[in-house]
């Protein structure tokens, strides 16, 4: 566990909120005195958690040191289980990537070979020698429900006969390091509430584009996970009456219409029926092997049929994404996830319909901005997550 105190904590977190500080301004964000606050930071140097990051002239004309966090302080894990992949990476402190592993899934890859794989990457990570500090823990991100505080993912609809693994059991055990254990989802949320475009926004929501759709709300610059941390299940929400039938058991969620999986059974479709010569070529006549990947590639080839797909998705998702900034009432919006990728084939269809659906008055406050974090932010945000035992007192 963390040797830090409640104060010290906070100091750390506002460095590495800001990237840099002086302690003037840590100070000044904390209600503190200078001179506690330099006592606070003499502690943190002591446990090389920070350091000295050049200088800054004041308005004064003084010069004044920043402050960073010592990335060398220490090293995490972050690993992303995703439906049709495992990303796993080696950061330090600063959430520096120092190392990475993928591994794609093969469709129908039972549940117990796809754990083997993951504890695989955890060891390689682990004895790949390009720590730079001893590794501290290991954060995990799973798609469907999970016991935070158990470190068991309960179920993951898009990974078959995967059911109550418990991975913090596993691993520690295995790895001899703590392990933390959440939605995948909201590991990207954190990732972009630490690194990425909602560093200055304390109420966004980060919608999850990939597979399956996840959502992850921060209320207050807090991430809200629900009362049995099951929030952001927006893909379950259903946008279309007697629609497609649903993993979950229920028809027309947005997942079955516009996620990954939705855009590909509804492509297979169409190829099956012949309406794309294109996306026909790109799988060589095997319906059943099309992805959401296949169909952006396709619709920036000019194909109609795959830019209708991606347009219609576009717009569950909008008229989904509207019910929730009506409901919650974010100031951002960020799109991150693979489909995000598709850019504007995908996204006008969203943008349309979040425009049509968004009650005046919240509209007008509403900003929608991409993720720059790309596929790494699930991954980034387990290493983050595995970091609190750092940053939390």
């Amino acid at each position: 566990m963390s040797s830090v105190s409640t104060k010290q904590s906070q100091c750390l977190s506002l460095i590495r909120e800001r990237g840099r500080a002086s302690r003037g301004e840590l100070a000044q964000a904390l209600g503190l005195d200078k001179k506690t606050v330099s006592g606070l930071v003499e502690q943190l140097a002591a446990q090389s958690l920070v350091e000295g990051a050049g200088f800054r002239e004041s308005q004064a004309g003084r010069r004044q040191e920043l402050l960073a966090v010592r990335g060398s302080h220490s090293c995490f894990l972050g690993i992303d289980l995703g439906a049709t992949h495992i990303l796993g990476i080696l950061a330090d402190l600063n959430a520096t990537v120092l190392d990475r592993i993928y591994f794609e899934i093969r469709p129908g890859l039972p549940a117990d070979l796809i754990l083997s794989q993951l504890r695989s990457i955890a060891r390689s990570l682990l004895a790949s020698g390009k720590a730079a500090a001893p590794v501290k823990g290991v954060g995990i991100g799973v798609p469907g429900f999970v016991n935070p505080q158990k470190g068991i993912s309960l179920v993951a609809e898009n990974i078959p006969g995967w059911k109550d693994v418990r991975l913090r059991e596993i691993l520690e055990d295995e790895l001899g390091v703590p392990v933390e254990v959440d939605d995948c989802s909201r590991a990207c949320g954190r990732a972009e509430r630490w690194l990425g475009v909602g560093k200055k926004e304390r109420d966004f929501l980060l919608l999850d584009l990939g597979y399956g759709i996840g959502m992850a709300l921060f209320i207050r610059g807090e991430l809200y996970a629900g009362s049995g941390y099951k929030s952001g299940e927006i893909g379950h929400t259903v946008v279309k009456l007697d629609g497609p039938p649903c993993s979950c058991g229920k028809r027309g969620c947005l997942e079955t219409v516009a996620s990954g999986k939705g855009i590909a059974r509804a492509a297979a479709a169409g190829i099956r029926e012949g309406h794309s010569a294109v996306l026909a070529g790109l799988t060589h006549g095997n319906a059943e092997a099309v992805t959401a990947q296949d169909v952006s590639v396709a619709a920036s080839m000019g194909d109609g049929f795959a830019a209708g797909l991606l347009g219609e998705a576009g717009g569950y998702i909008g008229v989904a994404l509207a019910n929730a900034v009506n409901l919650l009432n974010p100031a951002l919006v960020v799109i991150g996830g693979g489909l995000a990728a598709a850019g504007d084939l995908l996204l006008d269809g969203l943008r349309e319909q979040l425009s049509r659906y968004t009650m005046m008055g919240i509209a007008e406050d509403l900003r929608l901005e991409l993720s720059g974090l790309g596929t790494e932010a699930s991954a980034l945000g387990c290493a983050l997550l595995a970091m609190e035992r750092v940053f939390s007192p």
